[in-house]
């Protein structure tokens, strides 16, 4: 008996003692140095993450903002960081003005029952709070992020979001503060702000918007946390980073002394499918050469868009260089939506991750962060992952299939109260042109979704739409031919709210060939229970 109670306290010692020795307890405070990150005695390093997703946004498998998910992540992947994006505002704006309109930002206006920290704070505080202790209790670090685009039109918020973190958790290492997510580009609304404008305006971005949103922000920290590391992001998405190393933010433009502590990094993200983001390595060397840190706050091994086909040999080339140059990073996203990105089988919650019921490039990043530290994570690489259920190939022919998805905002239509992501889930997907994110439809109207080709042979398909609605009643319309053509029409119910996700199946739908396009419109109110 003696023996075995000495045995347990071993053990448990033993335990204590590996506890004590996380990567925050090894390393100590993330430190900026000319171009490189350091840790606690002055050697570049670097930690392979997890970034969850956005805060606001709740899939049918559930929610993740939780103790549980931290734990899983730094016990059984060896995460070193994780990132909490806290959703700012609404996807598409807030108080019923989407970044589209030239209201925007001015007319918003605060939703008590809408979603992100403009909407509700304490929600939105209190879940990256339970990331950040979860974090803590791992000894892992933890980026706590302003997740927007628009992060310059929330300033008073960043700062008194950042105010809060720094009084509450300023005092540990594990702390890093990520101030602005992806900046866009000069104008007020996002129509402005697409594509070529965004990557456009670079150096325009970066001086007249980013820069001086920063300065504030991190007067506002530094008032309260003089040393845990702070990450700015760049243009164009947070790929602009030539732009910030050509006109880095100093101590002059703080206003500090020669003794107060500076510690500031700048944000890359990437991702492998995308075919422009190949060119980003040079970008990214160019401003290391020019004495900026980085740190990769959020990368995927699809397209930018969310979907794709991992991209496994171009994620090999992103991970060696960021192994080569120190550069930390956190993969996007732990979700388990619908979209290649996820590393999560859909709707698998909790559970899918537990047990690691894993997509493509779940498994594919889960090698790679849980190898960062033994350099093996060059053997990494993604392989077919094959879900409970067999397809009947009656339904999907060669096993082709797409992917559409379409988001009714709440704001934009206050009767329905319904938001709905249409999806064919389970099928090989393609993106469409843009984001494939069709937003803005209301009730008698239609949006018409194209495939751009990728089914080449007819067939029939069962699609399945992901919903979620505060009402019953209200009807989902499947058509085609620019609207003219209902195929379908399925009453949406009642799902118990907008973050409770329900999926409703239609059957015996024609696609591929030259039906490559559907229609999809929010019909009127119709007796709970019919078809």
């Amino acid at each position: 008996m003696k023996k075995s109670i000495i045995t347990l306290f071993s053990s448990l010692l033993t335990a204590s003692i590996a506890l004590a020795q996380g990567v925050v307890s090894t390393n100590g405070r993330m430190q900026v140095d000319g171009n490189q990150i350091e840790n606690k005695n002055g050697v570049p390093f670097s930690v392979a993450g997890n970034s969850m997703f956005w805060s606001g946004f709740q899939t049918v498998g559930g929610k993740f903002y939780t103790k549980e998910v931290v734990d899983h992540l730094a016990q059984n992947w060896k995460a070193g960081v994780v990132r909490a994006a806290m959703a700012v505002e609404e996807a598409d704006g807030d108080g019923g003005v989407p970044p589209t309109s030239a209201g925007f930002p001015d007319s918003r206006v605060v939703n008590p029952s809408g979603r992100g920290y403009f909407n509700n704070p304490e929600g939105e505080l209190a879940k990256v709070k339970t990331i950040i202790d979860a974090a803590i209790a791992n000894d892992i670090y933890v980026l706590v992020d302003f997740h927007s685009h628009f992060a310059h039109f929330y300033k008073d918020e960043a700062i008194e979001f950042f105010t809060e973190i720094a009084r509450t958790y300023g005092n540990n290492d594990h702390i890093i503060y990520e101030i602005f997510n992806e900046p866009i580009g000069l104008a007020k609304n996002r129509a402005n702000n697409i594509d070529g404008a965004a990557f456009g305006q670079f150096t325009e971005t970066w001086s007249q918007v980013i820069k001086p949103y920063a300065i504030d922000v991190i007067k506002a920290i530094r008032e309260i946390d003089p040393d845990n590391m702070i990450i700015v992001g760049t243009p164009g998405f947070s790929q602009g980073v030539g732009a910030a190393a050509d006109n880095p933010i100093t101590k002059a433009d703080l206003g500090f002394s020669a003794s107060q502590n500076l510690n500031v990094a700048y944000t890359l993200h990437f991702y492998a499918g995308q075919p422009e983001h190949i060119a980003l390595r040079g970008a990214a060397k160019s401003a290391l050469d020019k004495g900026i840190a980085l740190f990769v706050t959020e990368w995927g091994t699809v397209e930018a868009s969310g979907d794709g086909a991992v991209a496994g040999d171009e994620t090999q080339k992103w991970m060696q260089f960021m192994k080569e140059n120190n550069i930390s990073h956190a993969n996007w996203s732990i979700s388990d939506k619908f979209e290649g990105a996820s590393v999560i089988q859909g709707n698998k919650s909790i559970d899918g991750l537990l047990n690691d019921e894993l997509t493509i490039s779940g498994n594919f990043v889960k090698c790679i962060v849980e190898n960062w530290n033994t350099d093996s994570f060059g053997s990494c690489e993604p392989a077919e992952v094959i879900e409970e259920g067999p397809v009947d190939s009656a339904l999907v022919p060669n096993g082709a299939g797409t992917k559409f998805e379409v988001e009714k905002p709440t704001q934009l239509d206050a009767a329905t109260k319904s938001r709905i992501d249409f999806i064919s889930p389970g099928l090989s997907v393609d993106s469409f042109d843009g984001e494939g994110i069709l937003t803005g439809f209301k009730a008698g109207e239609s949006v018409v979704v194209h495939a751009n080709g990728f089914i080449k042979t007819t067939g029939t398909y069962t699609v399945q739409i992901v919903v979620s609605s505060a009402s019953a009643g209200h009807l989902f319309v499947l058509q085609r031919d620019a609207g003219t053509t209902t195929l379908a029409t399925k009453v949406i119910p009642n799902t118990g709210g907008l973050d409770s996700y329900q999926i409703v199946s239609i059957p015996g739908i024609e696609f591929g060939g030259d039906l490559q396009d559907v229609a999809i419109a929010l019909g009127g109110t119709k007796e709970t229970g019919t078809s």
